[in-house]
C-alpha cells in the first residue's frame, strides 16, 4: 500500500480525496464502456453489447482481474491522467499498432504506447479547460491543502497556456470559483484582470453541500503500511496523527483475520518455497544411484547380462 502514499500526490485531481477502493472501481466502469466503444468502433460487431470487458461476475470474483484492473490504474494515478483519458488513449494506440481486439487492464500501460499518450495529454492540457469539478477545490473550501495548492497551480498553468483570455479567468474565478481572485491578480497583468472584471458581470457560481472533516482525506488515508513519518508527502499531510491511529488499528484488524500483516505476500512466498521445495526433491530423485537403472526396461537389463 506504499503506493497509494507515493501516487496520492501525482493523480488527477478528481481522485485525490478518494479511496483507491473507489477509485479502482471508477477506473474499471470507464474500462468497461471503452472496451465496448473499441469493439463499436473498430470491429463493428453486431455483439458489441455483449462484450463485457471484464468477468461476468464483476471485478471482485477474479482476484488476478482485479490485480491487473489495480496495477493499471496506478499507473494512470502516476501519471497524473484521468481514467478515461489514458484508458481512451491507450486503447486507440494499441489499435493503431494494429492490434486484434482491445486491449485487456494489464495491456494498457504497453511502454509502446507511452510516449503518445504523454503527447496527446499535454496537448489537451494546454488548449481545453481542464479544472476538478469537486467541491474540495472551491474556494470557499480552501483550507491550504497541498492537493488544493496543486490544483490552484494546475489552474493558473492552464489559464496561461490558453492565452490567459479574460473571460476563462473570469470564469475560473467568478463561476466555477477554483481560483481566488487575489491569486489571479498575482498571475496576470492589471490589464487582464480589468478585462477579467468586466466580463465576470453578471457569473454567479452554484453553492456547494456542506463538506465533512472525511471529505478531505486524502486517497491513501488510514492504508495498511501507507503511513510513514519519515515521508516528506506524510509530513506535510494534516491528517497524519489520525491516519497513523487508523493505520495501526486496520493493521490488527488485518492480523487478526488472517495471521499476518501481509497475507497476500506471505502467501506468494509460501508458494515459492512449495516450489522450490519440489523442484529439490525432483532432482534429488534424479540424482540417487539407481534412479536410472530403475526406470529401464526389465528385458534391456536381461539382454545385457
Amino acid at each position: 500500500m506504499k503506493d497509494e502514499r507515493d501516487v496520492s500526490s501525482t493523480k488527477w485531481f478528481e481522485y485525490r480525496f478518494m479511496s483507491p477502493i473507489e477509485a479502482t472501481a471508477a477506473f474499471y466502469e470507464a474500462y468497461r464502456r471503452l472496451f465496448r466503444e473499441a469493439w463499436r468502433k473498430n470491429f463493428h460487431a453486431p455483439d458489441t453489447e455483449l462484450k463485457r470487458g471484464g468477468p461476468a461476475a464483476g471485478l471482485w470474483s477474479n482476484g488476478r482481474e482485479f490485480n491487473s484492473v489495480w496495477r493499471a490504474r496506478q499507473i494512470a494515478d502516476g501519471l497524473g491522467l484521468p481514467y478515461e483519458f489514458f484508458i481512451r488513449e491507450a486503447i486507440e494506440a494499441a489499435m493503431r499498432r494494429g492490434a486484434k481486439r482491445p486491449p485487456r487492464p494489464n495491456q494498457l500501460y504497453n511502454v509502446l504506447g507511452m510516449s503518445e499518450i504523454h503527447a496527446r495529454w499535454h496537448e489537451q492540457s494546454r488548449s481545453l479547460p481542464l479544472f476538478s469539478k469537486l467541491p474540495q477545490y472551491r474556494v470557499e473550501a480552501f483550507q491550504g491543502l497541498p492537493a488544493q495548492i496543486a490544483h490552484q497551480t494546475w489552474v493558473v498553468d492552464n489559464l496561461k497556456a490558453r492565452l490567459g483570455r479574460p473571460y476563462a479567468i473570469a470564469q475560473a474565478c467568478f463561476e466555477q470559483r477554483v481560483l481566488p481572485l487575489e491569486r489571479a491578480e498575482a498571475e496576470f497583468s492589471a490589464h487582464q484582470m480589468e478585462q477579467v472584471r468586466y466580463e465576470s458581470a453578471g457569473m454567479t457560481a452554484t453553492p456547494i453541500a456542506s463538506l465533512k472533516p472525511s471529505d478531505f482525506w486524502p486517497s491513501c488515508f488510514g492504508l495498511p503500511h501507507a503511513h510513514d513519518d519519515a515521508s516528506p508527502i506524510c509530513a506535510v499531510c494534516h491528517v497524519r496523527d489520525g491516519c497513523g491511529k487508523v493505520e495501526t488499528q486496520v493493521r490488527a484488524k488485518v492480523v487478526e483475520r488472517y495471521g499476518s500483516e501481509r497475507p497476500r505476500d506471505d502467501e506468494k512466498r509460501a508458494q515459492v518455497r512449495a516450489r522450490v521445495a519440489r523442484l529439490r526433491a525432483e532432482r534429488k530423485a534424479a540424482a540417487s544411484p539407481g534412479a536410472g537403472a530403475s526406470e529401464r526396461e526389465p528385458g534391456s537389463v536381461m539382454m545385457k547380462m
